[in-house]
C-alpha cells in the first residue's frame, strides 16, 4: 500500500487584506495657517516645513499602525495618507486592536506636530468608508465627520465625533479623556485625544510642560484671533496636566493606604 502524499503546510500571508468597504474609524488632521505660509514664506521653507509633516507621519505610520499580535507575520491596522495640507488616517477595521493603533498613531502624530511647531487640529469618526487603493477612490460618511468636527475646533488639538463614541473601547484608553471644547460657536463637551500623553501613573508632568512651551512660542508668529487658538491650546493642555496631576495623586494616595494597612 502506497503512502499518501504528505499535504504541504499551508504558508500564512504575509499581511491580511483590508476590505474595500467596511465600517472602520477615520481621522482628519488639518495643518493650520497654510495658506499663511505660502504667502508669507517662501516656497522652499514651506517645502522644508511640509518635509518635517511627511517624516512625523512616516516614522508614527512605521510604529504605531502595526498589529504585533495578529496571526499573520505583518498586520498594519492604520494606513495614514498626507495630501496637500491635510493628513488622513484610517483603520482596517472596527475592531479594538485597530481602534487602538488609531488612538495611538494620531496622539503621537499630534506630539511630533507640536514638538515641531506645527500648528494642526482634527478629529476622528466611525462609519462605512470605502478605501478602494487600485483604484484611487476614496469616500465616506465618517471622512465627512471628522473633517466637519475639525473644522468647529478653536484649539489646536483632536476631538472624538460622535459615532466613534459609541464604542465602549474608546473609554478605556489611555490617551482619552473629555474636555469643554472651545468651537468657532461657543463649546461643547467632547472626548479629546491627549497629544503623546498616557494618562496613568505613567504620567510625566514635564512632557505636558514642553508642548505648553512648544505650544506658547507660536504665538511670536501670530496676532489677533489667530492667539485665541493658542491661548485656548495652552489652557487645553492644562487641563490634560491637571489629570495626569490627579492620576499620579490617587495613586499615590492608595499607595499610602496600602502601606498604613500593612504596618
Amino acid at each position: 500500500m502506497k503512502k499518501g502524499k504528505k499535504k504541504k503546510k499551508k504558508k500564512r500571508d504575509k499581511t491580511t487584506p483590508w476590505e474595500i468597504s467596511t465600517n472602520r474609524y477615520v481621522g482628519f488632521v488639518d495643518i493650520m495657517g497654510f495658506k499663511d505660509m505660502l504667502t508669507r514664506l517662501s516656497h522652499n521653507e514651506v517645502y522644508d516645513i511640509m518635509k518635517k509633516v511627511a517624516k512625523s507621519v512616516s516614522s508614527v505610520q512605521s510604529v504605531f499602525s502595526v498589529d504585533y499580535e495578529s496571526e499573520a507575520d505583518i498586520d498594519v491596522n492604520v494606513t495614514m495618507m498626507l495630501y496637500s495640507d491635510s493628513i488622513m488616517i484610517y483603520t482596517r477595521d472596527d475592531q479594538q486592536h485597530s481602534l487602538e493603533n488609531l488612538v495611538a498613531s494620531i496622539s503621537t502624530l499630534s506630539d511630533s506636530l507640536f514638538s515641531d511647531g506645527i500648528p494642526h487640529k482634527g478629529a476622528i469618526a466611525f462609519g462605512q468608508m470605502t478605501l478602494d487603493f487600485a483604484n484611487s477612490i476614496f469616500f465616506g460618511q465618517p471622512l465627512v465627520d471628522a473633517y466637519l468636527l475639525q473644522e468647529e475646533l478653536k484649539f489646536y488639538g483632536i476631538a472624538v465625533h460622535g459615532t466613534a463614541e459609541k464604542s465602549e473601547d474608546i473609554f478605556d484608553d489611555e490617551s482619552i479623556f473629555e474636555y469643554n471644547c472651545p468651537l468657532k460657536n461657543g463649546s461643547a463637551k467632547h472626548l479629546t485625544i491627549a497629544p503623546g500623553v498616557s494618562l496613568t501613573e505613567d504620567f510625566e508632568e514635564k512632557t505636558v510642560d514642553t508642548l505648553i512651551e512648544k505650544v506658547f512660542k507660536m504665538r511670536e508668529n501670530t496676532s489677533g484671533s489667530l492667539r485665541k487658538y493658542i491661548d485656548n491650546t495652552i489652557e487645553y493642555l492644562d487641563n490634560v496636566k491637571s489629570k495626569g496631576l490627579q492620576i499620579l495623586k490617587e495613586e499615590e494616595d492608595e499607595f499610602n493606604e496600602e502601606e498604613n494597612g500593612s504596618s
